[in-house]
């Protein structure tokens, strides 16, 4: 179980806090305001009260034996980046930061933070990607330079069978599932769903078929057209 530091519970923190601690994982939430505490302490492993711009407070709750600290902090950047700061000399490992402008990205990577979001960019981005490529359902960044996505399959490929696509010797890319939704035989009105993993290489592919392809970002690229660099 990933253990995970969420510093600041505005909006953007607290649905992070939500999540995480939904999908499973031990989440120690931190504010200094009590009614944010009040309200995450039910949803998450540990939550309190506590100047994070203080080391002291910090490794008080334990955020020196975290895998991951999330600093969403978005009313003080100044506190914001004594908080990537103090966990970055605390040695955590990876330290996700919230920024508004290039600026305070920068600013943000020399205080310590290993990843910086943007938020509204970052959204804006991918809706202009998913404008240009509609087939686009979902990526997914994994390692630097690799990717996942969900990706439905265009007039290229429709009618014909996995092994004769080639997406590994034309696209460099490999295909680790495929998702189907169709109309069940006995009732055309109700739908099912199928997921092949591990597709069968004589798999014919329909309209509205979503394949799950990962591989190298320039090579999905070539697939979707879609430049997942600049996503």
């Amino acid at each position: 179980m990933r253990k995970i530091l969420v510093v600041g519970l505005g909006k953007f923190g607290m649905t992070m806090a939500q999540a995480l601690g939904k999908g499973g994982a031990e989440v120690i939430a931190v504010d200094n305001h009590i009614d944010n505490i009040e309200e995450i302490k039910d949803h998450v492993s540990y939550a309190a009260q506590l100047d994070s711009t203080e080391p002291r407070s910090l490794a008080a709750v334990g955020a020196d034996k975290v895998d991951v600290a999330v600093v969403a902090i978005g009313e003080s950047f100044e506190a914001a980046v004594l908080t990537a700061a103090a966990l970055k000399e605390m040695k955590v490992r990876e330290i996700i930061c919230r920024a508004n402008t290039d600026r305070e990205a920068r600013i943000l990577k020399l205080a310590g933070a290993t990843k910086v979001i943007q938020i509204e960019q970052d959204m804006a981005k991918k809706i202009a990607a998913a404008l240009l490529t509609p087939n686009m359902v979902e990526h997914v960044e994994l390692a630097e330079g690799y990717s996942i996505i969900e990706w439905e399959v265009d007039k290229r490929f429709i009618g014909r069978p996995l092994i004769d696509c080639r997406f590994r010797t034309d696209f460099g890319v490999n295909v680790i599932a495929i998702h189907r939704v169709q109309a069940a035989p006995a009732t055309p009105e109700a739908m099912t769903e199928t997921m092949e993993l591990v597709p069968d290489p004589s798999y014919v592919f329909e309209k509205g078929d979503v394949v799950v392809v990962i591989g190298r970002e320039e090579n999905l690229k070539r697939l979707t057209g879609v430049d997942m660099e600049k996503e």
